[in-house]
């Protein structure tokens, strides 16, 4: 599939796949900052203010439904925007870091929250619930965003970027400890609320610094592929 294109170079084509699974990424982001506008006014009636007593109506099975099929919906559109396995994996991780950015700056639109990038959110509930400050998620989305582009535009410049057993194991490290930081509070949190819930950044800049080693790496081990 578009091999040929890949290996030449096409900037114009990875240009256009790019543009797309952002532009689709953007909206979807947007879409369902809406779609929390009505889940606060149904969980906190009338307005949605968290601070308002909370409705004991609500089924939270539905948000694990609405999650999964977030993560498939992006998944989709990854596999149908690239070439290999490589690239697919970056539109996924474009596509979710656009997402999730531009999900914050609807609730900011919309509902005016978070008062502050370093308020506590609710990130995910599979399989239970994440938290972190606001700031977190969107930082390392910047990351997934980052690292992507850096991904495609090699890939598709003719640069085939090595994945070795090692370059997998440093990233799967910094994923390991950003969801470490998410869920190591989960039982406080549930319990106490964030009253005296600290974030742990020494983590979060150590499982960086994997990150960004493991594309180093990638890209330390890749091999020029001739256009043809």
């Amino acid at each position: 599939m578009d091999h040929s294109l890949a290996k030449n170079g096409d900037n114009q084509l990875i240009i256009l796949r790019l543009t797309c699974v952002i532009i689709f990424a953007i909206a979807m982001g947007i879409l369902e900052a809406i779609c929390v506008v009505y889940i606060r006014q149904i969980i906190f009636p009338p307005d949605g203010i968290i601070t308002s007593t909370p409705s004991a109506n609500f089924n939270f099975s539905y948000e694990i439904i609405r999650e999964l099929m977030t993560i498939i919906m992006l998944t989709t559109v990854a596999m149908i925007s690239a070439y290999n396995w490589r690239t697919r994996l970056a539109m996924f991780f474009l596509a979710f870091g656009t997402w999730d950015i531009l999900y914050y700056i609807g609730l900011k639109i919309f509902l005016n929250w978070p008062a502050n990038i370093m308020e506590w959110d609710t990130l995910f509930l599979i399989p239970i619930a994440w938290y972190s400050p606001v700031i977190v998620p969107v930082l390392i989305s910047v990351y997934f965003i980052a690292g992507s582009i850096f991904i495609i535009t090699h890939e598709g410049n003719g640069t085939k970027l090595k994945f070795t057993p090692m370059v997998i194991i440093l990233q799967l490290i910094a994923f390991c400890i950003w969801l470490f930081t998410f869920m190591n509070n989960t039982s406080q949190i549930t319990e106490f609320g964030y009253t005296d819930v600290k974030y742990s950044w020494i983590l979060f800049n150590v499982a960086l610094l994997f990150g960004i080693a493991s594309l180093r790496l990638s890209l330390t081990k890749s091999t020029k592929v001739d256009n043809v």
